[in-house]
């Protein structure tokens, strides 16, 4: 715990010496490497396809052969230094031209743009990390505070995207600061007390809960410390009232302040995506004239400003500060707090790699984010590259290993598998994606389409039966049901028997998958298999799932090159072996 003593000032020092090199680091990591041959590459290419379904949102043959080229290190290495492909800036000129043309405009036009960024951004690494970042600092359009607010969210997920790699305290900020969460979580408008009302507490328990420390405090290889056999709470109630404190005074950046309009604002998209306002003492006096219009609470823990904020571990923030000595304080403390490390370890590890991983993995995560001038993209680095993930054990009866793949991250795989071809932008710059539906009841998930702040699924899910008999988590069979698999399986089908190239009167809105590397073997249907097995399992392919697609092929001896080919496509992305990812 002693880490709670570091310095406020000490943190940010930091902080600006790693913003003053990331422009070098960025030059290096492009041009570090050189010509020289790979010291590094993958074995062969399933070794590249299996290290790529991890990595991006899906393996394809370009990337197969890119990786191949450079090594791991150095494919890393490319990847961190991408430039990050952004939504807002195309989903704003589609909004625009729809509005002029007198169109509906809904989330549609933001989940579009994300599903195209999935399947053909170059930036795939940061693409894939800002994916699973905005499955922990959830927000959502399923909530009416900000289901109208389509460009700011696309917003919302491109800061997720440019702080992929960046430290997690620049993160937790910009999250922090961002209109869309102050929103989704209340810190939008909260105010100081009045004589009836008390600062909201949403945002000052989520933040700890969910976005930085958890609930117990935790050794860094992620297991509970324990006093005496019970769990030690990271901060109680009483902690959560203080904290919320810190987190009031926010409105809009353009929020009028001469003359005064907390109620002001938001008047432009770029105004509806920067960060917040704070109508604390840097604007407005405390006390006298024109006090009514500070909303910050600058109190202490008795309301008065006798006494400080006194947050987690016992720390305390000086009262009668601006609102940004407050915020940044309060972050700093968190960020600095020992169950960070471990909690995104963990997280970030289930994303990527597997659902149980082992506490010596988490461990090996953990102390390389911990580390002095760390960031995010080191952790994903030392994530993708530790020998858990690049090893996994040998199959076995109550094998633990790796996870269930997203149904996003199948239908992603499937397009980049087979080379699909984009549409071509309509009369508004828009590229239809998903066959003008959402995908999210089909699919049970979509981006920033949580039911709730807690995801899609929980990372300590674990599903009844087996997985909880033997305490394995599961957290992507939280949405898999009987309903899920149906429609899911519904939608497979129109992406691949009713969206590929070649095909009569090929449907508009949605990419249209190349089947020419599995036609090309129409008469071998061993071939056709082997091709699957490349494309979609990293050769991972059982015998017996071998022989019933062979099987299959072979008995449809009647059937045109281009329905081999779907069919079995179609019937392995419902097998469990492509369910499965190891």
């Amino acid at each position: 715990m002693t880490r709670f003593s570091i310095a406020g000032g000490a943190i940010v020092a930091l902080a600006s010496m790693a913003c003053a090199t990331a422009r070098a680091d960025t030059h290096d990591r492009l041009f570090v490497y050189g010509f020289d041959p790979a010291t590094d590459p993958p074995a062969n290419a399933n070794e590249a396809a299996r290290f790529l379904t991890q990595a991006t949102f899906g393996p394809s043959p370009a990337d197969i052969a890119r990786l191949t080229a450079l090594g791991y290190d150095a494919w890393i290495e490319e990847q961190l230094a991408r430039a990050p492909t952004l939504g807002a800036p195309t989903v704003e000129q589609v909004v625009n031209a729809r509005t002029g043309a007198a169109q509906n405009v809904s989330q549609m036009q933001r989940l579009q743009r994300w599903y195209w960024q999935a399947a053909y951004a170059p930036d795939q690494l940061r693409q894939r990390m800002a994916w699973a970042l905005s499955q922990i600092f959830v927000i959502s359009d399923q909530s009416s505070a900000i289901s109208q607010y389509v460009v700011p969210m696309a917003g919302y997920y491109d800061m997720l995207a440019k702080d992929a790699f960046a430290p997690y305290r620049t993160l937790l900020g910009d999250v922090t600061w961002h209109p869309m969460m102050g929103r989704y979580l209340s810190s939008f408008r909260n105010q100081k007390p009045s004589a009836t009302t008390s600062p909201d507490e949403n945002y000052a328990r989520e933040v700890m809960q969910l976005f930085s420390i958890g609930l117990i405090l935790r050794d860094m290889d992620f297991s509970p410390i324990l006093d005496n056999g019970v769990e030690i709470p990271t901060y109680d109630q009483t902690t959560i009232t203080h904290t919320a404190k810190v987190f009031s005074g926010f409105t809009w950046s353009d929020a009028p302040t001469a003359p005064p309009n907390f109620f002001g604002g938001g008047l432009t998209f770029a105004a509806q995506y920067a960060p917040m306002e704070c109508f604390g003492t840097e604007w407005f006096p405390a006390s006298g004239s024109g006090s009514n219009n500070m909303r910050h609470d600058i109190t202490g823990d008795d309301g008065t400003t006798a006494t400080p904020k006194t947050v987690v571990g016992g720390v305390t923030i000086p009262a009668n500060q601006t609102c940004a000595q407050d915020v940044n304080d309060e972050l700093d403390i968190l960020a600095a707090h020992p169950n960070v490390a471990p909690s995104m370890a963990r997280q970030l590890i289930q994303r990527f790699v597997s659902s149980n991983p082992s506490p010596q993995y988490i461990e090996r995560v953990a102390q390389v984010l911990d580390a002095p001038g760390a960031n995010l993209g080191d952790a994903v680095k030392a994530i993708l590259m530790d020998g858990e993930a690049r090893n996994p054990p040998a199959l076995a009866s109550g094998d633990s290993y790796g996870k269930l793949r997203e149904p996003i991250l199948r239908l992603t795989a499937l397009w980049r598998a087979f080379n699909a071809q984009a549409q071509p932008a309509d009369a508004y710059g828009e590229v239809k994606m998903t066959a003008n539906n959402s995908l999210t009841s089909s699919f049970g998930q979509g981006p920033l389409e949580s039911p709730t702040v807690f995801n899609f699924y929980e990372p300590d899910y674990q599903q009844p039966g087996p997985f909880a008999d033997h305490d394995r988590y599961s957290p992507e069979l939280q949405i898999l049901s009987e309903a899920s698999v149906y429609s899911s399986a519904n939608y497979y089908y129109n992406f691949s028997a009713k969206a590929y190239v070649g095909m009569s009167n090929p449907p508009t809105d949605r990419p249209l998958i190349d089947l020419s590397t599995l036609t090309a073997n129409a008469t071998n249907p061993a071939a056709m298999v082997a091709t699957i097995d490349k494309s979609l399992l990293y050769g991972t392919m059982s015998s017996t799932m071998r022989t019933t697609l062979t099987g299959m092929l072979t008995n449809l001896n009647g059937a045109s090159a281009a329905e081999k080919a779907w069919s079995a496509i179609y019937v392995t992305m419902l097998s469990p072996e492509f369910a499965t990812q190891r």
